[in-house]
């Protein structure tokens, strides 16, 4: 059903015009924050993590921008590389292109924030060797190759979470000087250790911290949100962080985590967790 609601809503959205799809959006959006208690539950308590507090508007808010992120990914096979380069602007985007000079490769670490999916597809769009990794465990793998058309769009790989050859895979595409994405703010795996996140013991993914240790590609940690200014989606690249300035996996984990926070600080009302992350 899903894969045919995806379908559905991809050829409607072609034909769709911008203000309409805001207000289906919003609907939408709405509707779901009042019928699904269990995830306003969570949205509350990530807000008071990052805030301190949640108001009910601001978590309303959060589902509402789910919403509109989401239906620009299903519109993603509408789109050209111009409409893409149109409605995104990155700041520390060059970052990217300057540590593929080095020959490392480089690690892409993000946050469920805003438009996460959509940063890849661009960055392929613009003729970067982008590898993102997807899980298949929720989605099944029947739908996991059906969201390739999505996720794949202009030439960016997807790779499976399960498979035991992913960390040989993600060595070997480094190693090839190619991109490799990762999302740090969940432990879907459940591989992860405990970390300080927003004040709070939660598991994070350790596994970009010693691909980085081990392979000496840098890692640069962005997010990408829908944004005020003229383009729909801005977001950020902070400076890298080189495994060699560490003395340990865990030195750099920290800094990825400490990076991750200031990412979600700036767009708290497009944290997108709706599982529940402190135990």
């Amino acid at each position: 059903m899903m894969k045919i609601f995806m379908l559905f809503m991809t050829q409607f959205l072609r034909f769709t015009p911008g203000f309409l799809r805001e207000f289906l959006a919003k609907a939408a959006g709405t509707l779901w924050f009042y019928f699904s208690s269990d995830r306003r539950k969570i949205i509350e308590e990530n807000l008071v993590a990052v805030l301190g507090k949640a108001e009910k508007k601001d978590v309303k808010k959060v589902f509402i921008n789910f919403m509109k992120v989401y239906g620009d990914i299903l519109n993603v096979p509408n789109m050209s590389r111009t409409y893409m380069k149109s409605m995104i602007d990155i700041e520390g985007e060059y970052f990217v292109k300057e540590e593929l000079k080095k020959k490392k490769g480089v690690i892409i670490v993000s946050c469920h924030v805003g438009g996460m999916e959509l940063a890849g597809i661009y960055l392929a769009s613009l003729g970067f060797p982008i590898n993102s990794v997807a899980e298949t465990k929720g989605p099944g793998v029947d739908f996991f190759k059906f969201y390739k058309r999505y996720r794949g769009r202009f030439g960016s790989k997807l790779l499976p979470l399960e498979s035991r050859k992913l960390p040989f895979r993600l060595m070997r595409v480094l190693k090839n000087n190619e991109i490799v994405v990762l999302v740090g703010d969940r432990d879907i795996a459940n591989s992860g250790v405990a970390r300080e996140f927003f004040g709070r013991k939660a598991s994070i993914p350790k596994g970009t911290a010693l691909l980085s240790k081990k392979t000496g590609a840098p890692i640069l940690v962005g997010v990408l949100a829908l944004g005020k200014g003229v383009k729909r989606y801005s977001g950020i690249v902070f400076p890298p962080i080189y495994p060699e300035n560490f003395d340990s996996s865990d030195e750099i984990l920290k800094e990825v985590v400490n990076l991750m926070e200031k990412g979600i600080r700036m767009y708290p009302f497009q944290w997108f967790v709706f599982q529940r992350i402190w135990k």
